[in-house]
C-alpha cells in the first residue's frame, strides 16, 4: 500500500483584498507541520501542490526541514472559488452588501459564507465563475487517478492544496454525494493532515482533519 498525505493550506487572509497569502498565523501553522514531520523522520517521494501562492508558500515551510522531492505544480489541486467569489454570490443571492459593508459582523459574514458553499454543493446554486460542484469534483477525482496511477507501491505522497480538493478526495474514497462536500468543507483545519492508503485495488481513508501536531493557539479554520 502506497500512502498519500493530504496538507491544507495553512491560515490565509480570509476577508482581505488578497486572499491568496499566508498570514502571520498561517506561517507559523506551516512551520510547526514541518517541524512534526521532521521529529518524525518523515519523507516523501513526491509531493504534489496546488497552483495558489498560499500552496507554495505552506509546501515551502513544512517541507524546509525534510527536503525531498521537488514539488510539482497542478491545477487538479486548486480550490473550488475563492472566499471573494463565494461571498459576491452571497451578496447576490441575499442584497446584504458583505463585500462592501465592514459594519456587517464578521459572524454574519461567515454564516453566508458557509451557506453559498452548501448551496453550491447541493446544486441549488451556481456561482459567478465557479464550476459545479461535480465539475470540480470530476477534476479533483481526474488528479486523484493521476496521482495514484504514477505512484509505486510502498511511496509516500504529499499533495497541499486547499479544503474543498481534500474534501472531494474524500467524498469519492468513501462515494459520498457532492451534496457531502459542504460538511467536510466548513470542519477541515488550516494545516491538517488527512491520511488516505491506496494501492492497485483501491483507496481508503486512514484519517481525517488532523491538528494534533498543532499548539492550541496555532488551530483555525479559516
Amino acid at each position: 500500500m502506497s500512502q498519500l498525505t493530504l496538507l491544507r493550506h495553512g491560515q490565509a487572509a480570509f476577508g482581505a483584498s488578497d486572499y491568496d497569502q499566508l498570514s502571520s498565523l498561517g506561517q507559523l501553522q506551516a512551520q510547526a507541520t514541518g517541524e512534526f514531520f521532521y521529529q518524525r523522520g518523515t519523507t516523501f517521494d513526491r509531493v504534489w501542490i496546488g497552483p495558489r501562492r498560499r500552496h507554495r508558500f505552506t509546501a515551502q515551510l513544512a517541507l524546509a526541514e525534510i527536503g525531498g522531492a521537488i514539488p510539482v505544480i497542478d491545477d487538479g489541486l486548486d480550490e473550488f472559488a475563492e472566499g471573494s467569489q463565494l461571498l459576491a454570490g452571497a451578496e447576490q443571492r441575499t442584497g446584504m452588501r458583505v463585500l462592501s459593508d465592514a459594519s456587517i459582523p464578521a459572524a454574519t459574514r461567515l454564516r453566508l459564507y458557509a451557506e453559498e458553499i452548501r448551496l453550491w454543493a447541493d446544486g441549488s446554486i451556481v456561482v459567478d465563475g465557479v464550476a459545479p460542484a461535480a465539475q470540480f469534483r470530476a477534476t479533483v477525482a481526474d488528479w486523484l487517478r493521476r496521482a495514484t496511477a504514477d505512484t509505486a507501491p510502498g511511496q509516500k505522497v504529499l499533495a497541499v492544496t486547499s479544503a474543498g480538493v481534500i474534501a472531494a478526495v474524500l467524498c469519492e474514497v468513501a462515494g459520498l454525494p457532492d451534496s457531502a462536500l459542504a460538511h467536510f468543507i466548513g470542519v477541515i483545519g488550516n494545516a491538517s493532515l488527512t491520511g488516505v492508503v491506496f494501492s492497485g485495488k483501491g483507496a481508503g481513508l486512514t484519517y481525517f482533519n488532523g491538528t494534533g501536531h498543532l499548539a492550541g493557539d496555532l488551530l483555525s479554520g479559516i
